[in-house]
This record gives C-alpha cells, structure tokens and sequence, in this order.
C-alpha cells in the first residue's frame, strides 16, 4: 500500500471501529483543509469555538436526510438539519497549538503533496463499501453517505476530511511503525 492508502485506511478503519457499515465514494476528492483554512480566516470569536479533541467515527443522525427536504419543504413543515454536538475534553492547549500550525501550514503549501486516492476492495476494512460515486447517490441503502477528501501530508503528519450527508469534520493523523493512525479530531461542522 502506498503512503497516501494507508492514511486513507486507517480514517475507514476509525469510521467502522464501533461496528456499523458504511458507504464510501471510490476515491478520494478534494482538498483535506480548505474548511480549515477558510476558518482560519474567519473572525475571532469564531476562530475560538474551534478545538482538536480524540478522535471518533463520525456518525449524523439519520433523522433527516437530504433527499426528505424537498418533499418536506413541499409540505410546508420546517426544516432543520442537526447539528452536531459539541465535544467535551479538548486536548491541552500545546497540542491545539502544535495541530493549529501544522493545518495551517500545509494548508498554504504550494507542493504536491495531495492526490486523489482510488479506495480499493484489497484492503478495506470489514463493514465498507466503496462505490464509483454516482451509484452511491443513488441507491438508497447508502445512507448516510461517505467522502473522504485527498490526504495532505508531510512526513509526521497527515490530515483527511471526511463528509457524512450534512456533517463534516477533520482528522489529523501520525505515523506509527510504517502505519497511520488518527490522534485527534477538529471540531465538527455543519454543510
């Protein structure tokens, strides 16, 4: 597996650790810390409800989903998506700063050092299934649907968006005996 294959494993691996299946587009897409970096730009009391915490597999509610609110909207009835909680037990504050300057700064990199990931069969985890992305926008038993954006990386670090339906959120991740494993996780967002 290249590099690039094991980070992107290793975030399917902690999105299917509390056993549930899930549904992923069949590569990679997008740049891993654009949300960062608009955010980075935003306002600073913004900027202050934003943290690194321990990572967990990202999971929204199904209550709602996307393809309800037209018909929802048609019947007049409110609608709202959920957002998702705030975490509690950020890590300490030399761990938010070490996290904040490594995002930043590979978020202003002009290298190459994002590429689109294929998402093969071969090695992932029990519980996924990797789809060329039309097909999972419209089989209905893929829900909630999952993107992984293109990691960005340097050597100690790596970061990986991944969007389920509405919600987002970033992972950042370290290498551990020639593997990647997820240390921590920023605050989640709404799309």
């Amino acid at each position: 597996m290249t590099t690039d294959e094991k980070i992107v494993g290793a975030v399917l691996t902690l999105l299917t650790s509390d056993k549930r299946n899930i549904c992923v587009d069949d590569a990679t897409s997008q740049h891993s810390l654009a949300i960062f970096r608009e955010m980075a730009r935003a306002p600073r009391a913004s900027r202050q409800q934003l943290y690194w915490y321990l990572p967990q597999g990202l999971w929204p509610q199904p209550a709602k989903v996307i393809n309800s609110f037209s018909q929802m909207k048609a019947e007049g009835r409110d609608v709202r998506l959920a957002e998702p909680r705030t975490k509690e037990n950020a890590l300490p504050g030399l761990d938010q700063m070490m996290l904040n300057g490594a995002a930043l700064r590979l978020s202003q990199s002009l290298s190459p050092a994002e590429r689109s990931v294929d998402i093969r069969s071969a090695w992932l985890p029990a519980g996924s299934s990797a789809r060329w992305w039309p097909l999972n926008r419209v089989n209905a038993s893929c829900v909630p649907r999952f993107r992984i954006s293109n990691p960005v990386r340097n050597s100690e670090i790596a970061f990986v968006a991944v969007q389920a339906e509405h919600w987002g959120t970033l992972y950042a991740l370290e290498p551990v005996n020639g593997n990647w494993r997820p240390f921590a996780e920023w605050s989640r967002w709404l799309y």
